[in-house]
């Protein structure tokens, strides 16, 4: 017996797109927790950077950034650990990790020649995340997202236009509302559809 072939409708078939989309973009909206670890551990490194500079004779307040190696390490657990979870992974989802994989390619590049750029990185840094930033916004269509990729592009025009004591306070700004509030709204998004 041969099995039927159903024809679907095209309202149905309409339906089953937007259900695939849907899902997509359920399991984009779960990246919250990458906004919110990479935000945390950005903010408190700046800013314990900064209170190092300024309130002890601590000469190297730099290595503060070796905190990095910790958010990479929680990515990659939580990532691991998310994609077994997952049963499918979608265009989108496929779309947005390998968005993420070319920022952390282009990181690790300008890390290794940060000597050839006087050690003067975080404009380009600022680029590539207002850049993998804006590319998942668009992907999710989560305008919090997009705007927190103009705001590190935004903060790369403070850092050529004002002076480095005004960065200070800055640069934790563009953290705040370029990875945390997008996180946090989209965090609250997603526990809301659920």
């Amino acid at each position: 017996m041969e099995a039927e072939k159903k024809t679907l409708k095209p309202e149905e078939s309409l339906q089953i797109i937007e259900q695939m989309i849907q899902k997509a973009k359920t399991n984009l909206h779960d990246s919250s927790f990458y906004f919110l670890l990479w935000g945390w551990i950005i903010l408190i490194i700046v800013i314990g950077q900064s209170l190092l500079k300024h309130f002890t004779n601590y000469d190297k307040p730099y290595l503060l950034w070796m905190l990095i190696i910790f958010g990479i390490i929680a990515s990659a657990i939580y990532g691991i650990k998310s994609g077994k979870k997952s049963k499918v992974m979608s265009h989108f989802d496929r779309l947005n990790f390998l968005n993420w994989m070319i920022f952390l390619g282009s990181y690790f590049i300008i890390l290794i020649f940060m000597k050839d750029f006087n050690y003067k990185i975080s404009p380009i840094i600022f680029i590539l995340a207002g850049n993998a930033t804006l590319m998942t916004g668009f992907l999710i269509k989560f305008r919090p997202l997009i705007i927190g990729g103009f705001v590190f592009w935004a903060g790369v025009f403070c850092q050529f236009l004002l002076s480095h004591q005004l960065l200070e306070f800055v640069f934790p700004l563009v953290i705040i509302f370029g990875y945390l509030v997008p996180g946090y709204m989209l965090k609250f998004q997603n526990k809301k559809n659920a």
